[in-house]
């Protein structure tokens, strides 16, 4: 017996905004098949499959795919709130990629953006960012590079010169033990951890950094010279 409520396929697609050709396949792959038929052939959905389809709509708007709304809809065979965990967690693994790609875009851009001054951009600018970009991406965490870039511009304003009067005793043979440059590689750790946000871990990270990669100190301006006089004075001044 037709169900007094029933709709043909072309009234529920208006209802809904599911088109026809959907409905259609959502019954070829078992999701959703029309309760009954009319005498002619065409389908007739009863208020209970109209319901269905609206579950299928809400799981669908949480990004669930069809084979997964299959098994949530099938009764017994999938606890709803483990595939919304499920989900959930792939949805969390996807937002750190997209998270880290847009550090690294941004981190691109001002890279590219202060070493083109405008003219061409050349394939060789272009590796050397990437190159920096990685670098950092296995020293820091992404929640790391975000304080560093939180506190980065402050830090390095006193970075620069420091290195500048660190490398100026060098040039003038003042020995690593001497008091000015003593109170310049204080001024230095400090300097280093105000990128770091005054975090100790972070700052050793930054050391560890500037030791393991040539890349990163001549990002600085540290040239091979001052990283051998830096280390003269840090040893300096541990005894």
């Amino acid at each position: 017996m037709t169900h007094p409520a029933a709709l043909k396929v072309a009234a529920v697609a208006r209802r809904t905004g599911v088109s026809v050709r959907t409905l259609h396949y959502y019954e070829e792959i078992g999701l959703l098949a029309p309760s009954g038929r009319t005498a002619s052939g065409h389908r007739l959905y009863t208020p209970e499959d109209i319901e269905r389809l609206q579950r299928i709509k809400s799981l669908q708007a949480l990004g669930l795919s069809l084979a997964e709304i299959g098994d949530c809809l099938a009764e017994g065979r999938m606890d709803l709130r483990e595939t919304v965990q499920r989900h959930l967690r792939r949805v969390e693994a996807e937002r750190e990629v997209l998270e880290r790609l847009e550090r690294q875009l941004r981190a691109l851009d001002r890279q590219l953006a202060g070493e083109t001054n405008g003219d061409a951009l050349t394939t060789e600018t272009l590796l050397n960012a990437l190159e920096q970009i990685t670098m950092y991406d296995q020293y820091f965490t992404p929640a790391e590079q975000k304080r560093l870039e939180a506190h980065a511009a402050s830090g390095e304003d006193v970075v620069t010169p420091v290195l500048a009067e660190l490398e100026a005793a060098r040039v003038a043979g003042l020995p690593p033990s001497s008091a000015e440059a003593q109170r310049s590689w204080q001024r230095f750790r400090e300097a280093v951890e105000s990128v770091a946000g005054g975090d100790a871990a972070m700052t050793k990270k930054i050391f560890e950094l500037l030791h393991a990669e040539p890349k990163a100190r001549e990002d600085h301006g540290i040239s091979d010279e001052l990283f051998a006089y830096l280390g003269s004075v840090a040893g300096g001044s541990e005894h």
